[in-house]
């Protein structure tokens, strides 16, 4: 009778997305804390190329969280 009401395909790929949504997203903000850490230290050491590639790095990083909470917004709102 449980395998009527619930749609275990569908709650895989749920779990699936979700999973996958949570480590990109700790993922890419991880490399934004990282290169910015990253960038302040070289720039204190006088390293201007290694310190403009780590802010590239974090800049990038940075962008892809504000397209993962832009898109998760999307997403939300969208009707089906």
């Amino acid at each position: 009778m449980l395998a009527t009401i619930v749609d275990w395909s569908t709650l895989l790929k749920l779990a699936g997305a979700a999973l996958a949504a949570g480590v990109g997203a700790t993922a890419a903000f991880s490399l934004v804390i990282y290169g910015a850490a990253r960038a302040s230290d070289m720039r204190r050491r006088d390293r201007t190329v290694a310190a403009g590639l780590y802010g590239v790095i974090a800049a990038l990083a940075l962008a892809a969280c504000a397209v993962g909470v832009i898109y998760g917004i999307r997403v939300m709102v969208q009707k089906s």
